[in-house]
């Protein structure tokens, strides 16, 4: 059964939970197909997958980075309102088909200039399905509850912009660059705005990729200036709730943790091993933060066997997990191309070894 309440604690590093809890945003469909022995298809088959699979919760995606995917899938329009463009991704024998993929561009995007942001078709906040949310809480028991993924303020601005354009905008100190993120803040908060009036929802996560594997993209002055206040404004929407505020970057952002906790977030995922120390991490922040994933998708997940799997889930749990704050998981999401067998193997894994207190294995 799920138990959010246990999930809410590890969140909110508020001691030791009954057990570790497994956490995912992003399970590829050809994995739950495979899991739910049927293609899911609906939001009741989206729902069993999760709660079977041991989740306390059910995720939905709004927002921008949404409304991005289903352009890049769709085609723009003639406003040229596509910040990413489709393309192939990996070819699947089992299936006789190659999974689509969105792509951003590097150069220069749909807004490129004071015309062009002007065209753009800017989806309206209040226009989101969600009927979706709502249909999703009245499908879940009321042990669970929807966590929605909003975020992409700083992602969504330099993806429709062109990341080469939006650096050369913010270096000459012009407007548009500030422009775009100020769009994408005001679109982001009133998404969350809507959102927070659900009962259903039970914490919110804001993806907000803002580093590569070693460093951050831009300066941290660029993200304290511009927007990072908006994520501080969102979360204080999110504390007044009493909910469970989440930062969802890949790569390396040291440099930045202690702003994000003074914008109020209570956890990081999916902390990428490749780019900071989780166990340094859980020194450093221990009661402060909570820490989400870590389990290597780069290599153990998708290259490693079962038990590479196994071993590694243990040595997280072991070296993470005690005094509570840790929820396990991959180090970024679980794609299609993850082998089966050790996507369960790690979900076995984290109910083998992650009940507290956590012992000696």
């Amino acid at each position: 059964m799920p138990d959010f309440a246990n999930l809410k604690k590890a969140f909110f590093c508020q001691g030791e939970p009954d057990r570790v809890p497994s956490v995912e945003f992003v399970v590829d469909k050809p994995l739950q197909a495979r899991f739910l022995g049927r293609e899911p298809k609906t939001v009741e088959d989206e729902v069993e997958f999760f709660l079977t699979a041991g989740y306390d919760f059910v995720p939905v995606l709004m927002g921008m980075k949404l409304t991005m995917i289903q352009r890049a899938i769709t085609g723009a329009g003639a406003s040229g309102a596509a910040p990413m463009k489709a393309a192939k991704g990996h070819y699947h024998a089992e299936r006789e088909q190659t999974t689509t993929r969105a792509w951003a561009e590097e150069g220069e995007g749909p807004i490129h200039d004071q015309a062009s942001l002007d065209n753009f078709d800017w989806p309206n906040p209040d226009d989101y399905d969600y009927d979706a949310v709502a249909r999703r809480g009245e499908l879940l028991p009321a042990e669970a509850k929807v966590i929605p993924l909003v975020g992409y303020i700083f992602a969504a601005a330099w993806m429709t912009m062109g990341f080469e354009r939006f650096c050369i905008d913010l270096a000459d100190g012009a407007p548009l660059a500030s422009q775009v993120i100020r769009k994408l803040g005001e679109l982001a908060h009133r998404v969350v705005e809507n959102l927070l009036d659900f009962d259903c929802v039970g914490a919110v996560l804001m993806p907000d990729d803002m580093a590569y594997k070693h460093s951050l993209m831009v300066s941290p002055k660029v993200l304290r200036r511009y927007v990072l206040p908006w994520h501080k404004e969102i979360g204080r929407m999110v504390r007044a709730k009493g909910l469970p505020y989440l930062f969802h970057c890949d790569g390396r952002y040291l440099e930045i943790i202690d702003d994000l906790i003074e914008c109020g977030y209570n956890a990081l995922h999916p902390c990428e091993p490749g780019s900071m120390n989780m166990v340094e991490l859980k020194r450093q922040y221990d009661g402060r933060l909570c820490l989400c994933g870590n389990i290597n998708l780069d290599s153990t997940l998708t290259l490693g066997t079962p038990r590479d799997v196994e071993e590694e889930v243990k040595l997280r749990i072991r070296t993470v997990a005690p005094g509570g704050g840790y929820c396990c998981g991959a180090s970024n999401s679980v794609p299609e191309y993850v082998p089966y067998q050790n996507y369960i193997a790690m979900l076995k894994a984290v109910r083998k070894y992650g009940k507290y207190p956590i012992g000696e294995f």
